[in-house]
């Protein structure tokens, strides 16, 4: 597409399309964020409570909830700035200073295979797509992100598929 909207899309920020984060080790879950899991929840599941029920339905150990899995990476804390590169790589895009209203545009989520509790993860993150359209809020950049988590044998266990769009910050006239 080319035109007004797909202008706002510099050189620069199109090659980030590809760019890769680096691949950092998640905190390992415990035993009590799967308790206050199954509080928050009431998710009894004993497949996260019970090691030998989970032995016994074939798997090493007990499994954590999925949904831990995926809200693993958002636990990340940036490193400060200056001591090292930044692991959300949307965050290190150039967008024009003015795009500072973010807006979730949509998201998909795939857990690829279990996790047994207290099995090292690593999460990676790149950018996929980049793209402007015009809409209700005015010239929107659409930026795609995907996240990987993998265990500690290197295999994929979850991936998502972000979309956010950043759009001008509006000023209130009065």
């Amino acid at each position: 597409m080319t035109g007004p909207a797909e202008s706002i899309i510099s050189d620069e920020l199109r090659g980030r399309i590809g760019r890769r984060g680096p691949l950092r080790p998640l905190e390992p879950l415990t035993a009590s964020d799967v308790r206050r899991y199954v509080d928050a929840t009431g998710d009894a599941n004993p497949l996260w409570l019970d090691d030998e029920f989970a032995r016994s339905a074939g798997y090493r150990g007990r499994l954590l909830p999925p949904i831990l899995v995926g809200w693993t990476p958002f636990s990340l804390k940036e490193p400060e700035e200056g001591k090292g590169p930044a692991l959300d790589v949307r965050r290190q895009l150039p967008v024009p200073p003015a795009y500072t209203n973010v807006r979730n545009a949509g998201g998909e989520t795939e857990w690829l295979q279990p996790v047994c509790l207290g099995e090292p993860l690593s999460c990676q993150s790149h950018i996929v797509d980049i793209t402007a359209r015009e809409g209700k809020m005015g010239v929107g950049i659409y930026v795609t992100q995907l996240e990987e988590v993998r265990n500690g044998e290197g295999d994929l266990v979850f991936t998502r598929r972000h979309t956010v769009a950043l759009f001008p910050e509006r000023t209130v006239e009065e």
